[in-house]
């Protein structure tokens, strides 16, 4: 039953907030509950460093409701990346295959060779690594690793000098690495295979590297920021090294939109509340109508315990219109910092999960392992923010028609402030401090109106502990092509 009010609830803010959603570039605006994870704290920069709260907010994994919203289970987004690359691959069509396993069978000696050298120098090999020219990727891969980022395998087989490009070859490794240009010789009739088959796959190995700084257990942050990173700190002065995001929009561009002097971006969402039985009301709205609890659609919490519903002023009433404006509507745009091949640098690379998601039929290329259980497509369950539509809190003007004019103020203005939750969540982070009300009556129209305002909170607060409600999202399906993406069909 509050499935399908939050479901009504949220379409008809999205259909009030589309007009500002289209005028700001966003294609196609999701709701967004935030049940899970409270306001969004929109002043993202803290000196020389990132908020670490926006970039916990920021490091979600989204998924599609089938009510047509979006929410998280409380999923890191860069833990869930890392995994899913774990769990890629770059991989041979039958024709290729053959081909490669014919010319390996031909160069047999130095091949054998090459994998007894590898085994002797370093150990064995992964057991991952189950067949022969498994084994060799692994070893093209290490021997690669030993020159300058960036270094292709195609610069190191035309080269009159390997050992020029490989400054960080172990020791005792020189004869491998010439062992290694002989079987590249041998077999250069399948030089593209060989080089897109190590080229895919240690991109894969460096990307899961650079993501998997912040993924419990195997999280090794870098000492310093370096490109692709960046630091964040806590409300407590704790640093941290991150794989890197960015906001598009500096903090004083989102202030000045968010909190203008004057002007400013704004919509309004008029619901329809009717009392039921018990605590139960059906809401009603231009897009249907629903049922659900009252305490769940809109609460209000005193500073003390008291708290109030839509109808616990006065028992008799039975309807009330209620309205929320959301003011200095802007966006905020999170850029993630792109995989770059020739320095790998960088972490954020969707192409190998479109194309593992939607594999080309008897060609080379990414595919998942099995077990993989995501749904990478538009409205799947592995969704990644692209754009966020924020507001001010919203204010809350419930209009009651009726001459009880005393017991509605009696209720509302025995607090000077008042904290509101709204389909379960706690607008301004849940202070029971945050809303002011006021109540006028008009006797030529017979109504009563409450109007809450936010106040913000009375105590001091950090630049970085302010607040915005998320009136939508849009998302970037990894698995959906750029049209899909840009239509969400």
């Amino acid at each position: 039953m509050s499935t399908d009010l939050s479901a009504l609830v949220f379409s008809q803010i999205k259909q009030d907030a589309n007009p500002i959603a289209t005028a700001k570039g966003i294609s196609h605006l999701y709701p967004v509950d935030e049940g899970n994870l409270g306001d969004f704290p929109w002043f993202w920069q803290s000196g020389t460093n990132f908020n670490a709260a926006t970039y916990n907010w920021l490091d979600n994994l989204f998924s599609y409701q089938e009510n047509g919203y979006i929410g998280t289970a409380g999923q890191a987004l860069m833990t869930a990346y890392y995994n899913v690359l774990m769990a890629t691959s770059y991989v041979l069509d039958a024709s290729d295959n053959d081909a490669l396993n014919a010319a390996n069978l031909n160069a047999s000696n130095v091949v054998n060779t090459v994998i007894n050298e590898q085994i002797a120098l370093f150990g064995p090999i992964p057991v991952t690594y189950t067949t022969e020219s498994a084994q060799l990727n692994f070893i093209m891969t290490e021997v690669l690793s030993w020159g300058n980022p960036g270094l292709t395998l195609n610069q190191l087989r035309t080269s009159t000098n390997p050992m020029a490009l490989l400054p960080n070859v172990p020791l005792g490794a020189s004869q491998l690495v010439s062992d290694v240009m002989t079987y590249l010789a041998e077999t250069s009739s399948v030089a593209n295979i060989q080089a897109a088959v190590v080229s895919n796959n240690a991109q894969l190995s460096q990307m899961r590297l650079n993501a998997s700084s912040t993924v419990p257990p195997l999280s090794t942050p870098p000492t310093a920021a370096s490109p692709g990173y960046m630091q964040t700190v806590d409300t407590s002065g704790k640093l941290q090294v991150v794989p890197q995001f960015t906001i598009t929009e500096s903090t004083g561009t989102i202030q000045n939109n968010l909190l203008p002097t004057s002007g400013g971006s704004s919509f309004s969402s008029t619901f329809t509340a009717t009392a039921s039985t018990n605590d139960t009301v059906n809401i009603s709205c231009r897009g249907g109508s629903a049922q659900g609890l009252s305490s769940f659609f809109l609460s209000f919490g005193g500073s003390t315990s008291t708290t109030a519903t839509l109808f616990s002023a006065d028992s008799s009433l039975t309807t009330c219109q209620v309205t929320l404006t959301y003011n200095g509507c802007t966006t905020i745009t999170p850029v993630f910092s792109a995989y770059n091949v020739s320095t790998c640098t960088g972490w954020w690379n969707p192409l190998p999960i479109e194309e593992a998601a939607n594999p080309p039929p008897n060609q080379s290329g990414y595919i998942f392992n099995p077990g993989q259980q995501y749904n990478f497509g538009v409205n799947g369950n592995f969704g990644v923010l692209s754009r966020l539509l924020i507001s001010q809190q919203p204010i809350i003007t419930l209009v009651y028609t009726t001459s009880n004019y005393s017991l509605i103020q009696q209720t509302f203005e025995q607090h000077s402030s008042w904290g509101c939750s709204f389909l379960g969540i706690h607008f301004g982070g849940g202070s029971k401090s945050y809303y002011q009300s006021t109540v006028t009556q008009d006797a030529s129209s017979n109504t009563v109106t409450v109007t809450m305002t936010p106040v913000g909170l009375t105590v001091p607060i950090t630049a970085t502990a302010q607040l915005a409600t998320v009136v939508g999202a849009e998302i970037l399906w990894p698995g959906a092509s750029a049209t899909q993406n840009a239509s969400a069909i």
